[in-house]
Parts: C-alpha cells; sequence; structure tokens
C-alpha cells in the first residue's frame, strides 16, 4: 500500500460543526465500510499571505463533544475476580478466630475447675496444665486431650464434650484450609489463562501488545510450547503484565492505539426527561463502526530523513533551521572574537537529547539563515538566491556545488533539517460487527517497527446518541461551584505570577529578546520547577474560609459520613468568591466521568479536570476533520481567538516545540488555530492536513518586557500572546523556553480546576467522604488511607496475602473495584481487590515507591455501572470519559468580547506586521 504524504490544505468555506457531521454519516456504515485511502500528496509552505477561515464566529463553541474510550470491556478486566475465594478466606479467617475464643474459654473452665479438682490424678496434672497452655494460644486439643479429659473423673462430661466439638471444630477448619489451598493454586492458573485467552482472542488487546509489547506474544507461545507452566516465575510474570494491559484498555480511556478510542456526538437540546435531570450519556449507547488514521513518527522521520546528502538532492527540497539558533553579535573592533551563532541541535548519537554547538558567523552562514529566517525554503530556492548574497563584496559568486556541500555540512550538524510531512494512512470505517466476525480491525500501516507509526482510534455512535443540553446545564452548574471552591482553596495559598517570581527578576520595562533571557536562565543552571498536582493542603490561615471548610470536612470525616455536598450557600459563608470571577471569560474543557442516573436523580458525572480550551482534543482534530468532514470545535475555538484579536489588538501565536522521544512524539499535532506561530520553523508534523494555514514568526524576533504589573511578549514592538496547545511536556531546554513565553500568554493558559486528593489536607483520617457540588457533579470521589503495616509480607504464602486483603478490605470498608495511588496527585492504579491481581498490584507499587500507606479511592463509576455498549464485544460495555466544552451554548463571538476585555484591560494594542527579511544575529544574546 502507497502513503503519501499529509497537505495542509485550506480549510473548506462550509465547515460543519459536530453535529451536523455526526448525523451526516451516521446511516452509512454499510457505503463506506471497507474505503481505504490516503492523503493526497504535498508538502506545505509558508504562504505569502493568510488565508482567512470562514466566518465562523456564530458557531458555537461546545456543539461538539469528545468521548474518550475504552478499548475493553470492563468485564475482561471483571473476568480475573474470584469473589468467592476471598469471601472464603474471610470466613475461613473467622471461624480460626471463633475456635481460638472457645479454646481460650475452654482453658479458663480448666484452670477453674479441673486443674484444682482433688479428683485429678498427679499423672494427668501435667498433661492437663500444658492443655491449658495450648488452649490459651488458640490452638485447639488433639485427641489424646479430648480422651484424657473424658476419662478423668475431676473433668465434667460438658467440658469434656466441649474439647470434642472444638477438635471437630478444628478439624474441620483444616479441611477447609486445605481446600483453599487448592481453590488458591487453580485459581492462580485460572486468572494466568484467562489472561492469555484474553490476549489471543480479542483483535484490540492483540493490537496494543503488538505495539507495547512486541515480542510477549511469541515469548508466552515460546515457553508453552517448551512445557513451562503458568505458576512459574517466568509466566507468572508475563501473565501479571497482560492483566495491567487488560486493566489499562478496560479501565483508563486515555487515548492510545485500540486501547483507548474516539468518538463525537453533538450537543444539543432534545426532549428532557420527566424529571428534568438527564444522564451525560443515556444508558445502552451502542458503539458503531471503527476506523483508524496513523500518522508517521516525526521524530523518527526527522532522525533518518532521507535523502541524506543535499548535494545531490532534490531542488523540491525544504529546507528549515533548528529552532533554536541565536546570533551572537559581531565583533565591534578588530582584534575581538569573531560573531558566532549557538545552536541547539539533536544529538545524532542520541536523538532523545540535544546539544550545544557554536558556529563562527560566517558570510555564507548569514546568508542561509537570512533566507531561513521567514519559513521554511526549498534548495531550488536557496541554489537561485545565495550566490550573490554569500559572495564577498567585488568578489565572484560561490559555485553551487560549494553551496550545496555547506548545506549538507549544515545538514549533518543539525543546524539545518530537511522539511517533510508525515504520511498519514486513513482506514476508513468498519463495522464492529464486521470485525468481531472477522477479528480484523481496519487496516494500518505496516513496517518500519512498532514506534513508526501512531495509531488513533475512533469509533462512531448510535444515531441518538446526543448529550443532552439540560446535562451540560448541570455541569456548568456543577463547574461554578467547583471554580468557587478552587478559588477559596488557591486563596489560602496563592500562587506567586509570574512577574514577582525570582525566575523573571532580570525584566524590566525594557524590551529584551528571548534569545538573551533564555541564554540567562540556561546560563543560570535553573530548570523550571516541575509542576504537579498534590492535591489538597493543609490550611495555613486557621481563621480564613478554607481552614472552617477543612474543619467541616473533618468533622464530617469523623462521623463517618459517607457524602459531602457543597453548594452556593456555604460557599457565601466561608466566604468564597463569586463564580463569575472564578471562571475566566474563555472557553473551558471539562474532562468528565459519565455517571448512570440513580433513582432520586444524583450526580451526572466525576469532575478530573476543567482547563483552558484546545489541549486536549487537539492530537484528534485532523483526524476528525478527515473521517467527519469537520469538527466544529476548532473551527470555533479558532473564530474565538480571530476574533479576540480583532477587539484587542493583540495577535495569538502557536509555539510549536519538536518532540525528542520517539514515544512522545504524537503529542504535537493540533489543528490551525492561530494565524501565526514561533518556535519550529517546520510546521508540517504539527498541523498535517488541517485547514488554514498560518505564518511563521521567527523566535529572535520576539522579546519580553513588563508592562502595567504583567509580563508581556513583543514582536516588532507590539504584543503577541503565546499558545501551547500540546500535552506533551517540553523537554530541556525548551521546558525552560516555553515556561518564559507562557509567562506572557493569556490569563486562561494555566486555568485548571482540580479537586480530588482531598487526604493531603486530612492526612489523619482513615476515610474520607465523596464530595459533589450542588448535587451535579463528584469533585472528589471517596478515599480510604490504608496503612502498608497492615498489609502481608512479600514472602508470605499466597492464601495467607488472600486472607489479609480480604480482612482488610472488610474491616476498612472498601469497595471491591478502586484506584489505589501511593501519593495523593500520584498516577491511579486500577485493582479488582476480589481478584488474585490486586496482591501482585499492590506489592509492585509499595515497591516503587516508599512510604506508609497506600491511598484507595473509589472507582465511579463501577464497571458495572458503565454506560456505552460495544457490539466488537459482544454488547459488552466499555469505560468512557467525555470531554465537554464550556459555555456549550454561546458563539465565539459573543465570548470574545468579554475575554478581550480580560486580556488588555480596556488598553488596544498594534498587531504585529508582516514578517521582516532581516540579516541574522538582529538578536544579541549578550
Amino acid at each position: 500500500m502507497e502513503h503519501v504524504p499529509a497537505q495542509a490544505a485550506p480549510r473548506p468555506a462550509d465547515a460543519h460543526d459536530g453535529h451536523d457531521g455526526h448525523s451526516r454519516h451516521d446511516s452509512h456504515d454499510s457505503h463506506d465500510s471497507h474505503d481505504s485511502h490516503d492523503t493526497a500528496p504535498g508538502t506545505p509552505s509558508v504562504p505569502a499571505h493568510v488565508t482567512e477561515p470562514a466566518d465562523t464566529r456564530d458557531a458555537l463553541l461546545g456543539a461538539t463533544a469528545l468521548l474518550r474510550l475504552g478499548g475493553m470491556p470492563g468485564a475482561a478486566w471483571t473476568a480475573g475476580a474470584a469473589e468467592h475465594l476471598f469471601e472464603g478466606a474471610a470466613r475461613h479467617a473467622d471461624t480460626t478466630e471463633r475456635l481460638a475464643a472457645q479454646a481460650r474459654a475452654l482453658a479458663d473452665r480448666l484452670g477453674a475447675e479441673v486443674v484444682p479438682h482433688p479428683s485429678l490424678a498427679s499423672a494427668d496434672r501435667g498433661a492437663v496444665l500444658a492443655l491449658r497452655r495450648r488452649l490459651h494460644s488458640g490452638a485447639a486439643p488433639g485427641t489424646p486431650d479430648c480422651v484424657l479429659l473424658e476419662r478423668s473423673p475431676a473433668v465434667p462430661a460438658g467440658l469434656a464434650g466441649q474439647a470434642r466439638a472444638l477438635l471437630h471444630g478444628a478439624e474441620a477448619a483444616q479441611a477447609a484450609l486445605a481446600r483453599l489451598r487448592q481453590e488458591v493454586t487453580a485459581e492462580q492458573q485460572r486468572v494466568a489463562e484467562q489472561a492469555w485467552r484474553t490476549a489471543c482472542s480479542s483483535p484490540v488487546m492483540r493490537a496494543f501488545l503488538d505495539s507495547a509489547a512486541p515480542a510477549l506474544v511469541g515469548d508466552i507461545e515460546r515457553r508453552l510450547a517448551d512445557g513451562q507452566s503458568w505458576s512459574g516465575k517466568q509466566l507468572r510474570k508475563r501473565a501479571a503484565y497482560l492483566w495491567r494491559i487488560v486493566g489499562r484498555a478496560a479501565v483508563k480511556t486515555t487515548p492510545r492505539g485500540w486501547a483507548g478510542q474516539i468518538a463525537v456526538l453533538p450537543v444539543t437540546g432534545g426532549p428532557d426527561p420527566d424529571d428534568g435531570r438527564p444522564p451525560l450519556l443515556a444508558p445502552g449507547t451502542p458503539l458503531g463502526a471503527l476506523a483508524a488514521i496513523a500518522v508517521e513518527n516525526v521524530h523518527l522521520l526527522r532522525a533518518g530523513t532521507a535523502p541524506a546528502d543535499l548535494r545531490t538532492a532534490d531542488p523540491a527540497t525544504l529546507l528549515a533551521p533548528t529552532p533554536l539558533h541565536f546570533a551572537e553579535p559581531s565583533a565591534p573592533a578588530p582584534g575581538d572574537p569573531p560573531g558566532q551563532v549557538r545552536c541547539y541541535v539533536v544529538d545524532p548519537r542520541a536523538p532523545g537529547r540535544l546539544r550545544q554547538i557554536v558556529l563562527r558567523r560566517t558570510r555564507v552562514l548569514e546568508s542561509v539563515l537570512a533566507l531561513l529566517a521567514g519559513g521554511p525554503r526549498t534548495l531550488g530556492e536557496l541554489d537561485r538566491m545565495l550566490p550573490p548574497l554569500s559572495a564577498p563584496p567585488g568578489g565572484p559568486a560561490v559555485a553551487p556545488a560549494v553551496l550545496r556541500g555547506f548545506l549538507q555540512h549544515l545538514h549533518g550538524l543539525g543546524v539545518v533539517q530537511i522539511c517533510r510531512a508525515p504520511r498519514q494512512h486513513c482506514s476508513g470505517w468498519v463495522p464492529a460487527e464486521t470485525v468481531g466476525a472477522t477479528g480484523a480491525l481496519p487496516p494500518t500501516p505496516g513496517g518500519g517497527g512498532a514506534d513508526a507509526w501512531f495509531l488513533d482510534s475512533y469509533r462512531r455512535l448510535g444515531a441518538d446518541a446526543a448529550v443532552p443540553a439540560a446535562a451540560a446545564a448541570r455541569v456548568r452548574r456543577g463547574l461554578r461551584i467547583a471554580a468557587r471552591l478552587a478559588a477559596l482553596r488557591e486563596a489560602d495559598r496563592p500562587a506567586e505570577p509570574p512577574e514577582r517570581q525570582p525566575w523573571f527578576a532580570g525584566l524590566t520595562e525594557q524590551a529584551r529578546p528571548i534569545s538573551e533571557i533564555l541564554a540567562d536562565r540556561l546560563s543560570a543552571d535553573d530548570p523550571p520547577p516541575v509542576r504537579r498536582y498534590t492535591g489538597w493542603h493543609p490550611a495555613h490561615d486557621p481563621a480564613g474560609g478554607y481552614a472552617r471548610l477543612l474543619a467541616r470536612l473533618d468533622a464530617a470525616a469523623r462521623s463517618g459520613t459517607a457524602c459531602v455536598d457543597l453548594d452556593d450557600a456555604l460557599l457565601d459563608e466561608l466566604g468564597a468568591p463569586p463564580a463569575d470571577s472564578t471562571l475566566p471569560p474563555w472557553p473551558v474543557d471539562c474532562l468528565l466521568r459519565p455517571l448512570r442516573p440513580c433513582t432520586d436523580g444524583g450526580p451526572v458525572a466525576v469532575l478530573e479536570t476543567a482547563s483552558s480550551a484546545g489541549v486536549l482534543d487537539a492530537r484528534f482534530a485532523d483526524g476528525l476533520r478527515t473521517l467527519h468532514g469537520g469538527y466544529g470545535n476548532s473551527d470555533a475555538y479558532r473564530a474565538f481567538l480571530a476574533a479576540v484579536e480583532e477587539r484587542s489588538g493583540v495577535r495569538f501565536v502557536d509555539l510549536l516545540v519538536p518532540p525528542l522521544a520517539e514515544r512522545s512524539a504524537n503529542a504535537v499535532r493540533r489543528p490551525v488555530t492561530t494565524r501565526w506561530w514561533t518556535g519550529d520553523p517546520d510546521p508540517t508534523p504539527y498541523y498535517g492536513s488541517s485547514g488554514g494555514q498560518a505564518r511563521y514568526l521567527p523566535l529572535d524576533r520576539i522579546s519580553l518586557r513588563r508592562a502595567d504589573g504583567r509580563i508581556v511578549a513583543e514582536a516588532d514592538g507590539r504584543r503577541v500572546i503565546p499558545v501551547y496547545q500540546a500535552t506533551l511536556s517540553p523537554a530541556p531546554p525548551y521546558d525552560t523556553l516555553v515556561r518564559l513565553l507562557l509567562a506572557a500568554s493569556h490569563p486562561a493558559a494555566s486555568y485548571l480546576v482540580r479537586l480530588d486528593a482531598l487526604d493531603a489536607a486530612l492526612p489523619d483520617r482513615a476515610r474520607l467522604p465523596r464530595l459533589t457540588a450542588g448535587g451535579d457533579l463528584v469533585l472528589a470521589p471517596a478515599t480510604w488511607r490504608v496503612d502498608r503495616g497492615k498489609l502481608w509480607e512479600p514472602g508470605d504464602d499466597l492464601l495467607a496475602k488472600v486472607r489479609v486483603l480480604a480482612l482488610l478490605r472488610r474491616s476498612a470498608g472498601l469497595p471491591r473495584h478502586a484506584f489505589v495511588r501511593t501519593a495523593p496527585g500520584a498516577k491511579p492504579v486500577p485493582v479488582d481487590l476480589a481478584s488474585l491481581t490486586a496482591l501482585q498490584l499492590i506489592e509492585r507499587l509499595c515497591a516503587r515507591e516508599a512510604g506508609t500507606a497506600l491511598l484507595v479511592e473509589e472507582m465511579l463509576p463501577a464497571p458495572e455501572d458503565l454506560l456505552l455498549r460495544d457490539p466488537l464485544h459482544g454488547g459488552a460495555s466499555v469505560a468512557a470519559q467525555l470531554l465537554l466544552r464550556l459555555p456549550h451554548d454561546r458563539c465565539a463571538g459573543r465570548l470574545a468580547e468579554a475575554a478581550a476585555d480580560a486580556l488588555v484591560h480596556g488598553g488596544r494594542h498594534d498587531v504585529p506586521g508582516p514578517p521582516a527579511r532581516r540579516p541574522a544575529g538582529a538578536a544579541n544574546t549578550r
């Protein structure tokens, strides 16, 4: 199959929003189920002018919702459970404890009635005393003991009968223990075989394993063929890995290959249920056809770009400079060191890291960088334009072959890179029933290794699938309370704004080039701090509203309250800021876990995060446009930014940061939402075939300064607003560049509402209640703190571990299905506490991170409460997250006015002019 580069074609003028696209294609599975096509060839270039998109200011910002789906059904994960085994172990522990109590009671009777009895023979006294000691330790009497008691005249008949009954009970318990051991051994074998059957029978699991662990299946097959048993250490470890893969694909919905899939559905009014409290997703909503879009790994593509020799390359080959290169000034006087260009280039020996090189500023290097300063150019253009520019004054032009050789030298150093659009393959739609019958997923490219292509999988939904506007309105009401609560928490420990941080102490009202500031920060060897959510914090102000809130929650936890609902009245009493001041005038993406409706209404979803729009869905916009003919949310967001520009005079600039690792290269893809970009001069790995085009703004044209107490970025003295729309955490030194530029971003750029991990603020409570917002959203699921000292020892036998976990779950009231963490905000691991797989997962967590406790969070929704049905898995239910953009019912133009006012505080700024072609080195780094 032939694969061709994706083309950045202009966006159609009649782009549809997600609602129209969804209703248009949902009924055509049979028509295009086997269509397969590749995108048209071509390589995008920097246009001479901007192609403006059609006016979409009246498009609703959140007319389309995005679903993130589990690739495996919840039943595939819960199939590893053996609840009867854990119940049997708990019952046996109860029986053992009951028998021990009876033994101690019998010992007391022996001491009180038999030992002092005058009829007790002297020869029997020692045996009775030894029996009493054993009984006090909880041991049951043996047969000889019972015979002794039954023949001794000093022992009452009832006491001897009690001893005989205790013996029979102990024998029955011992037999039950033997059966339990056999059951545990059999269950260990069954669980391993179940994981292997799932891996072999499920096309989703096979595809996921092919990408995550390509050699694993073959390795297991060879070991089984050699006669190894699942009870052996090697196959046992592999079975544990298979179960972790099943859990990831069934419980976690983060998109990755076929393990996490994407679907879209409209947000619509529609008829409301009688109670007026509809769910976000109707229970039993079916999934439909499958499709896949594969894109080449741009990191590998750049690391091995061909042709390698620019001396013989095609004139159409497109070149661009390395993103981070800064020229230092020429020598002001004879005898001083020559000027130089400092570059951060990919190390060819270790493509995952950058190295710093310094080149002397020669006339030909100046000419090359000057021609590439405005963006990529073809070799043919450089062949025509370089000779006259690089010729010495009054001297002959440099021969083209010499210039080609110099370009090849720069390419070998990494200073110049070849621009090549990653190829893209679209499989077309295949009905789920066809995949289930044949076991064959939609075709994807082969060759190049497991990491050569990134695959995103997509699903259609039933024709009636939609998010009711009434349910979206409940999310917005809950979000308003959540935003107020987050602001109350933040007020107790306010974050220091960038302009007050020591990191930016060198900034004044005098503009400094970003290259100069970056050089200072890198030379200071002070990397930006890693930001990680660590949950709620203990109150700093004991008299503040946040401290009073924690006191209420602590009292609820002490009293055993299962759920605490927070509403506006309580937040008013605590002095929380009003909702209008806590929610930014900006589109916000809410990541939700939809819940099944209850008879009493109940929350509509679990709120995981609420953050600035345009990031979590960016990677899928191009694929949705290819498969559905449009993605209304990205079109409306682009219109929103354009309207803010028009009202404020600022210019939004998208910051493109190249990926430096194979596994993260997929996270840089995004639609074109701004009319300018900066950073990487080659946009092809990022924008793909998204509609619209943007213009390149070189980094050395951007400067930072302080103005009116804020940090602002400017290009040629005019304000720009950098935005970063990738989920990728940039690697050094790009992390420093991103932090510097985002200090001048819009106010909502760093907006985040996340309210789980209450345990960090109340570490002394063994159980914390579920928190809800006005009955509409779950903000924090219930959490249990488990002392690791109550766990088993790693060297205990398997049955002992089962017994400890069963008793711990019962005594602490732990739910069967949970997410377990080692610390507040740490990565959650799904665990079925009625499965042998839980033992290995918990041991693995404890071994990976030291600590005294584990945090167990209830899984909402539980596997039995999942809402969507997948015919690919026989109609079994699958997990889902919903990405809902708010406000869902406002158009881009209406919200842009408030956003512009917040951005500039009433002061209009001019926009940047066209890019200037100027010599490299205009920005000084010293």
